[in-house]
């Protein structure tokens, strides 16, 4: 028997409420977290701390590889000067792939141009200490195919009420590959090593040493090519899917036209650049008052912990109140009154007080990174987000470069003493005065939370509708007073709505009068 064109209509709006329960409409897909994103989130940590510590491998020995290679110090310089400048050079085409290829090719990408770089760096003693160099340019490159991700990641795989507490686990990891970039060249190879014309061999045995032990550590990286995943089935928020179509030059133009976003730009440079700048003079600066390496490396640790484990609750602050200018406004105050209180602390010359001062500080200024992060992509939105953090990064990069040369000069390097730390510490907190004032300027413009918002109105709408017209056909007269029902969870709506029902005119609400006096009939 041939079925009606009403009876059609019915078994279709059973069909769609079955589809809703399991989690596709039509098209539309339930918001959910799967188990793979610690895989994702673990590789994408391993990658950037592996990526990282390639950093500063020659410049804490820098007069034991001037020896050793015949080179100038300038030459030793060039190996971090090259690694960071890559990032700002390759930053726009390394958003445009995440862009348009998704942030899975570009880790792919970042991972094989990291185990090139580690392993051109093995042919240092065979042939010149050019390939050093030239092993850095690469590693460099990597690093905005890899950095430039992470905002992609976290909306692909994290709910938003996760999202800063991964974006600051990422900048941990980030800062302490940095850190052991430093540590592992000074305290773990050459820590008995001084250079003599008779030991020359001994040292250029322990350099190709660090070579390969940097380069098999990067092999480990293999895995992460075949295991990293673009995003998943369904995804976690309405980001997810909300990037627009904006050309490459487009996305630079409309980027470097907001005022807002160098606002934020200009505090985040000012902030972390020059945090990042003033770590290479943090162990000068500490000698004067009787602390050795041993006691930078615990202080630089309990930053980074404290930092770390603030992350999650400031994330849910941002998240419940949307009020990312009033948080920061105070996080950056507290972290100022922080910076101002190290000096003195630094003259008591006892640890404890210092690493009790390191882990406050770290617990208010570095949940700053992901909460700047996430006021850039609702600034720019509808532009990937992609492109913000490449230019954060690069920008933070550039002044890292730049106020490490002014530190150091200020500081004296190995030169220093408590005058010399005192004017440091000044020119730092100064740095920081003006980035808080910029700060202050900007406007909390949330174009991407809004968006989301109106597809979940929108969403709720059209899931009406569908109620009504099931309603309507079942029982005419109790449509007046239909509530929306069903156990759909309207707290994570995700909708395409040219996808959400085949015959869109069924919304029409002639159409549903007319069905109505068709049941009826």
């Amino acid at each position: 028997m041939q079925k009606t064109y009403n009876k059609v209509q019915i078994e279709e709006c059973n069909q769609v409420e079955k589809e809703t329960k399991s989690s596709t409409l039509l098209g539309s897909k339930i918001y959910s977290q799967y188990t793979y994103r610690w895989i994702i989130l673990t590789c994408y940590l391993v990658v950037v701390f592996i990526n990282g510590i390639s950093y500063q491998t020659f410049i804490p020995n820098a007069k034991q590889f001037v020896q050793l290679y015949n080179v100038d110090e300038q030459i030793i310089t060039l190996t971090g000067t090259i690694y960071l400048i890559m990032q700002p050079v390759f930053t726009f085409f390394a958003s445009s792939v995440i862009v348009k290829k998704g942030f899975a090719v570009s880790m792919s990408i970042g991972v094989i141009l990291t185990i090139i770089g580690y392993g051109i760096r093995l042919l240092i003693n065979k042939y010149s200490f050019i390939f050093a160099i030239l092993g850095q340019l690469f590693l460099g490159i990597s690093r905005p195919f890899i950095l430039n991700g992470q905002t992609t990641m976290a909306q692909n795989w994290f709910f938003p009420s996760n999202r800063m507490a991964v974006l600051a686990a990422c900048n941990a990891f980030q800062t302490f590959s940095m850190v052991i970039s430093v540590l592992w060249p000074a305290n773990w190879i050459f820590k008995d090593y001084s250079y003599n014309d008779q030991n020359k061999q001994e040292g250029l045995d322990l350099s190709i040493q660090l070579q390969y032990q940097q380069f098999f550590l990067s092999l480990a990286l293999i895995p992460v090519v075949f295991l990293i995943k673009n995003n998943p089935k369904t995804p976690p928020s309405g980001f997810a899917n909300s990037d627009h179509d904006v050309g490459f030059y487009d996305s630079i133009r409309k980027l470097l036209k907001n005022k807002n976003f160098i606002l934020i730009l200009c505090t985040f440079s000012l902030y972390f650049g020059t945090l990042k700048g003033f770590g290479l003079s943090v162990p000068y600066l500490m000698s004067p008052f009787g602390f050795v390496d041993t006691d930078y490396s615990i202080a630089s640790s309990l930053l980074i912990i404290g930092g770390f484990l603030s992350a999650g609750f400031v994330s849910k602050l941002v998240l419940k109140f949307k009020k990312y200018k009033a948080i920061g406004i105070v996080l950056f105050i507290i972290s100022l009154v922080l910076t101002l209180l190290t000096y003195p602390i630094l003259m008591i010359e006892l640890l404890i007080p210092l690493c009790i001062q390191q882990f406050l500080l770290g617990f208010f200024l570095i949940p700053m990174v992901p909460v700047l992060i996430e006021y850039s992509c609702e600034s720019i939105y509808p532009l990937n987000g992609s492109f913000s953090v490449g230019v954060m990064v690069s920008g933070a990069t550039t002044t890292a470069m730049l106020s490490s040369i002014l530190l150091t000069y200020t500081s004296k390097g190995k030169d220093s003493d408590k005058t010399s730390a005192l004017v440091t510490y000044i020119i730092l907190c100064c740095i920081y005065l003006i980035g808080f004032i910029l700060f202050l300027f900007t406007k909390e413009i949330l174009n991407r939370s809004k968006e989301v918002e109106q597809r979940a109105s929108l969403k709720q709408s059209v899931f009406y509708c569908q109620q009504q017209l099931k309603t309507s056909m079942v029982n005419p007269d109790a449509v007046q007073n239909e509530q929306i029902v069903g156990d759909y969870p309207t707290e994570h709506p995700i909708l395409d709505s040219h996808l959400f029902i085949q015959h869109p005119e069924v919304l029409n609400p002639d159409f549903l009068e007319q069905m109505q006096n068709d049941e009826q009939t």
